[in-house]
């Protein structure tokens, strides 16, 4: 074989290598639990453990969740109870470490998994997600290649595409207005949740995800007469509630590379390393906040008008004596008051407890996470 052969067969084995081989075996614990093996590879080591407990939570429980498969909304369902895999785990010990030729970590790890805690939060979620339904999420990522703004988005696809997987629906982006989309470009470029915030309602979204990637081009080098361009990308993705513009998560992601003959697809190649490496972490952040708006926790926004700031201060204060809540942090301005409450309720079923505990707020109207009211007696 000569040289350049060589090095083609050496990148086409790179590009093959699979980021993560997993492993299983299974000993049932009674009816409830399961000791489950698994070896797992992932980028760093918190990425192979957090990988481990997943595919071990779905391996003990594997028959339970066969049986589910033909059901609806199963792969969202799957999903978001997968998404707090750890708290499934009664104990893990990681029997081996040891780093891979192509940089990962793989883990050899045991886990005790509570079967029966799987299913009892399977058939909780499933009802409330007949409730609720199932969410619709906007994305909007702009890319750069060189400086040069993008028509479709790499990391974009692939973030939608997954969520596509488990089951969300999604703003349809050939629905979106050339206007539109230059306003989400420089919203994102800005870093502007507001303006986001205004697009993502509009088209009925109550999540958003936007953020920028860019590729930019390295010295060209040239391997056994090829002229080969690398490229290394980089990205920043961030999570947001339409209605609130509350910020769910912020996923910066480590620069990658890639390498091709063409320059295009030398870049692309480095846009697509990049989009493996953050829309799993994306989806995880947007199935893990789901779970927590189906149970009922989160953030809850209280906006009540025509209010003096000693009466915000007190009701402030009034509202933390609650048991329902947990913390609240407000702003006051122009007789108008913010306030972000942490509770382990629906924002409906708060406005219900708000309105038995505060006979002097008048409740004017609930959403899915906004309650909106005014003191009585006020204009």
């Amino acid at each position: 074989m000569n040289t350049r052969m060589l090095h083609v067969a050496l990148l086409v084995c790179l590009l093959v290598l699979p980021l993560a081989a997993t492993a299983q075996q299974v000993v049932q614990k009674g009816n409830n639990l399961a000791e489950v093996t698994v070896t797992v590879a992932g980028t760093d080591e918190a990425d192979a453990l957090r990988m481990a407990l997943r595919q071990a939570v779905e391996t003990g429980a594997g028959t339970y969740i066969y049986s589910q498969s033909q059901t609806k909304d199963f792969a969202l369902v799957k999903d978001t109870v997968l998404a707090r895999a750890a708290g499934f785990v009664q104990s893990h010990t990681v029997v081996s470490k040891r780093a891979l030729p192509d940089g990962t970590i793989e883990l050899k790890v045991v886990a005790i998994v509570s079967v029966q805690g799987i299913q009892d939060t399977w058939g909780a979620v499933t009802t409330l997600l007949g409730e609720m339904g199932r969410p619709k999420i906007m994305v909007f990522v702009s890319e750069k290649i060189d400086n040069a703004l993008q028509d479709d988005s790499v990391v974009q696809t692939r973030i939608e595409n997954m969520l596509l997987k488990s089951g969300f629906l999604l703003v349809n982006k050939e629905q979106i207005a050339e206007i539109d989309r230059k306003d989400l470009a420089a919203a994102a470029a800005e870093d502007s949740p507001a303006r986001l915030q205004a697009i993502a309602k509009r088209f009925g979204a109550q999540l958003f995800i936007s953020g920028v990637a860019n590729a930019n081009a390295g010295p060209t080098g040239n391997v056994g007469g090829v002229a080969l361009f690398p490229y290394q990308a980089d990205a920043n993705i961030r999570c947001y509630r339409s209605d609130t513009a509350q910020l769910l998560s912020s996923i910066p992601g480590e620069p990658t590379r890639g390498v091709d003959r063409v320059a295009r697809s030398g870049a692309q190649k480095s846009l697509d390393a990049q989009a493996q490496q953050v829309a799993p972490r994306v989806v995880a952040d947007i199935l893990t906040f789901w779970q927590d708006a189906l149970s009922g926790r989160g953030e809850v926004q209280l906006m009540v008008d025509s209010i003096t700031f000693t009466q915000y201060t007190d009701l402030k204060r009034r509202l933390g004596t609650l048991p329902q809540i947990k913390q609240v942090n407000g702003r006051f301005a122009n007789q108008t008051a913010e306030l972000s409450i942490q509770a382990d309720s629906t924002a409906e079923v708060l406005a219900e407890k708000i309105a038995q505990a505060l006979s002097d707020l008048e409740i004017t109207d609930v959403s899915s996470n906004v309650i909106k009211a005014k003191m009585k007696g006020a204009n």
